[in-house]
């Protein structure tokens, strides 16, 4: 069943670098950041207020509230950095495989150092792989 998450995630995720990149340089990077942001709550809202009617058991913890509240300011901090580096003219196609990339190395190297997983000889191949590609991608 994850991979199907994963699909539509990316699905969406492919759809936001592109509207973000459309925006860069039509309205102001801050007020951009706060419209994709407010907008970016609604989905989840209507979720949680339908569960909220039918009365649907909602999970809650102070430490998930605390993470949740550290990744929204990840994402707002996030999409304001990702519309800067497009108003400065850098191509969708170059800089969004290059925060992806990065976003790949980041969090295997927190996933193998902080959360302690394991950490295959394929893994680091693939993180090898991944290192190259966007040498690649950066160096013509």
């Amino acid at each position: 069943m994850w991979l199907v998450y994963a699909f539509l995630t990316t699905i969406f995720y492919v759809g936001l670098d592109y509207f973000i990149k459309k925006t860069a340089g039509k309205i102001d990077d801050f007020l951009a950041a706060v419209i994709i942001n407010v907008f970016a709550v609604l989905p989840a809202l209507f979720v949680y207020i339908w569960l909220r009617i039918t009365n649907k058991e909602i999970l809650f913890s102070q430490e998930g509230l605390l993470y949740s509240v550290l990744a929204g300011v990840s994402i707002g901090i996030g999409t304001i950095t990702f519309i800067k580096l497009f108003a400065t003219g850098a191509n969708l196609s170059i800089a969004s495989p290059f925060v992806r990339i990065g976003i790949i190395i980041g969090t295997t190297l927190l996933g193998v150092f902080v959360l302690k997983e394991s950490f295959t000889i394929r893994q680091v191949a693939g993180i090898l792989l991944s290192i190259s590609g966007l040498l690649l991608l950066i160096f013509k």
